[in-house]
């Protein structure tokens, strides 16, 4: 078969690829990764490149996003765009994925450090005639009651050659308490653990020091299977569509992890084989792809996962390059939607302890929501849509390099980016901001009208200068063109506000109805946790203001940062805390929000733009 040459400007090198293959994909094979929040659907528009020739004809989702002029002019969309002959396409900046503010910090706590995987320095006589004892029992009497002999036949493979090259001065390797492995030598020190928090857009790995449980290095980076699509959804077609992506998502999570392994030792001084174990949390589709699980069931009503409880596998099994011995804890999860993700969440921040009425929340295009009352917990996830991380939002961006995180009106408007650049674009809790502020001045009514300009008297003249209208209806004006990073306009429209509307009711609904659930109100909320980055970054007077969370006093509302990967570390360094994790999984009541009458009337309500009642 012919193959076709794809280079790509400027200087990003050149790839070889068979006739048809999406220029997305091409993009791929030659290393560069490009926006496709939509995961190569044609509803972002992100992925614009421009390519004189060799590719195939303008497709119809290409031909109603991209002007006239724009085709005219070479513009595609990469993942429409097929290679039918050798061809060069220039790749602007603003198509590149660009580096990601990740969420590595959470709520921490002391916990009894108690690790899974453990060291014992042995000296061990050398067998005689008077002591013929074999190898493997020899070693068993040393380690003493409770020990158990290898399941593996490579530990016994290695042990005659070990104890003898070391002087019978060996180190035991427990890994739930059977010998794993042995090593010459006092190796006792040298024993170290990964825990790593794989969310749907990034990945945080903690390496931490198993005997004191202390974190040495840290290392994140963009889940690069986004090159599906942003969303779980897109993943789960694309794994259940063909077994291909499916090998492919498994391969770019583990690719992922391989490379922070790589980077957390590099940092640290620590050569990969002195990682044993590695802790993993994810939502139920992360855990299934980095396993390898097809995610068939959670992509059909009655949405059913392949496994809820821990699952332990050998690290060589997935190829990750730790030790050879070592092994791989995914933590359990709760349900469909509600994963070990949100079990390390209600881990970290102990919501299966104490009596009070408290509520954990994890804002993102899923919002998995907790509640804990009287004892008893109840988990559910609603599906709030990407928003919140920028996608279907016309200049939406994640929180990244010149993205706007924050803004005020005055007698102007007052965006603070990103690092402290021209504008790109708008991130998550810019975007509650923005409307936040445009419902308290009044461009916006509580419906989530835009106003028009000539309706807006009483604005500041800078301000009602900002509202606008064209041919797809209202918009503000957040960034002008000489002010934007692309010499484009940064603007919200009102397609946008309805976005957030849309998001914002899906998560409200979602707590109402668990609130419901407990028979509880707004008002006897003790405390509120926002959890992930958007929950840290998010000021929490736009979101009470805009009606995204409840009526709750600030002095109980509290931002716990990455408390997932909390999760995964005490599930890392703790077996008392593991235990307690399978736990709140096996007794969490897991709620599916579309099976609850009245939770359609709770969303319609919280569509408005307000702070919403205490009481309902």
């Amino acid at each position: 078969m012919a193959e076709f040459t794809v280079a790509f400007l400027p200087d990003t090198g050149s790839v070889t690829v068979a006739p048809g293959t999406p220029l997305l994909e091409a993009a791929r094979e030659a290393g560069l990764r490009l926006q496709s929040p939509c995961g190569g659907q044609g509803r972002c528009g992100k992925c614009l490149v421009q390519v004189p020739s060799g590719v195939d004809d303008p497709t119809p989702v290409e031909m109603r996003i991209l002007s006239p002029a724009q085709l005219g002019d070479g513009w595609r969309l990469a993942c429409q765009t097929r290679v039918v002959g050798d061809t060069v396409v220039t790749v602007p900046e603003s198509s590149l994925a660009i580096e990601h503010r990740i969420m590595v910090e959470g709520a921490e706590r002391e916990v009894l450090v108690e690790p899974n995987v453990r060291k014992v320095s042995l000296r061990l006589p050398a067998p005689s005639v008077e002591d013929p004892r074999a190898d493997l029992h020899r070693v068993m009497e040393a380690l003493g009651e409770g020990a158990l002999p290898p399941s593996r036949l490579e530990p016994l493979q290695d042990l005659p050659g070990i104890l003898r090259a070391g002087g019978y001065q060996v180190t035991a390797v427990l890994a739930g308490g059977r010998l794993a492995a042995v090593e010459a030598g006092d190796t006792t020190e040298e024993t170290y653990g990964l825990a790593v928090d794989v969310g749907t857009t990034t990945v945080v790995a903690y390496l931490c020091h198993l005997p004191t449980g202390a974190v040495i290095a840290v290392a994140s980076d963009l889940n690069s299977q986004a090159q599906y699509g942003d969303d779980v959804i897109s993943r789960i077609q694309a794994a259940t569509g063909d077994p291909e992506d499916l090998r492919g998502l498994n391969r770019a999570v583990i690719a992922v992890i391989n490379d922070l392994v790589a980077r957390a030792c590099h940092e640290a001084g620590v050569p990969p084989e002195a990682i044993y174990e590695i802790a993993v949390v994810g939502n139920t589709c992360m855990t299934h792809l980095l396993l390898g699980v097809p995610p068939a069931g959670l992509g059909t009503v009655p949405f059913v996962p392949s496994f809820r409880s821990a699952q332990t596998v050998r690290a060589t099994d997935l190829g990750i390059d730790i030790n050879p011995h070592g092994s791989v804890y995914v933590a359990p999860n709760i349900g469909s939607f509600v994963g070990a993700d949100t079990v390390g969440v209600m881990l970290a921040s102990e919501l299966d302890r104490g009596d009070g009425l408290r509520i954990a929340v994890d804002i993102g295009t899923n919002g998995e929501i907790v509640v804990a009352s009287g004892g008893e917990l109840y988990a559910c996830s609603t599906a709030a849509g990407p928003a919140f991380e920028g996608a279907k939002i016309s200049c939406g961006m994640r929180a990244s390099h010149g993205a706007i995180d924050a803004f005020c009106i005055d007698d102007d408007v007052d965006c603070h980016v990103i690092g402290e650049v021209r504008p790109r674009g708008l991130c998550g809790s810019g975007l509650v901001d923005v409307i936040a502020e445009l419902v308290r001045v009044g461009a916006v009514a509580e419906t989530g009208r835009m106003l028009r300009r000539e309706e807006a008297s009483a604005l500041p003249e800078k301000v009602r200068e900002r509202l606008s209208e064209n041919e797809d209806g209202m918009e503000f004006v957040l960034a002008r063109a000489d002010e934007a990073y692309a010499g484009e306009p940064i603007t919200l429209t009102a397609r946008d506000v309805r976005e957030t509307q849309l998001a914002k009711a899906a998560i409200y609904g979602g707590i109402e109805l668990m609130l419901h659930q407990v028979g509880a109100e707004p008002g006897d909320v003790e405390q509120l946790l926002l959890a992930g980055a958007f929950g840290n970054y998010i000021r929490r007077e736009s979101a009470l203001a805009i009606g995204l969370i409840p009526s709750v006093a600030a002095e109980r509302i509290a931002s716990i940062g990455n408390a997932a990967g909390v999760g995964a570390r005490l599930m890392l360094c703790s077996l008392s805390e593991r235990r307690r994790a399978q736990e709140i999984a096996r007794s969490t009541r897991h709620v599916e929000l579309s099976e609850r009458e009245g939770f359609y009337d709770r969303f319609a309500d919280a569509m408005m733009l307000r702070p919403l009642p205490a009481d309902r």
